[in-house]
């Protein structure tokens, strides 16, 4: 059975510490393991590929020359 964890859990990681999207699918899966899903304030059900391609598109992280940052401007505040 998968768990599911709000998509924050993750954004809470880059707003501690900026890292390459490698090293963040790493912790992702230390901490929740390799089965987990994701939710957000509007939608459920989330793969982590697919959360990592949701944050680019609402513009909740950028990414420059391959580290990943918080957006915290484009982060709802709950």
């Amino acid at each position: 059975m998968s768990n599911e964890i709000h998509a924050h859990a993750v954004l809470n990681l880059l707003r501690e510490q900026s890292m390459t999207e490698e090293a963040l699918r790493d912790v992702i899966v230390k901490e929740h393991g390799n089965d987990v899903r994701f939710r957000t304030c509007s939608r459920s059900g989330f793969e982590l590929d697919g959360l990592l391609e949701f944050f680019k598109e609402k513009q909740k992280v950028t990414v420059e020359s391959g580290i990943w940052s918080l957006n915290a401007e484009r982060v709802c505040s709950h």
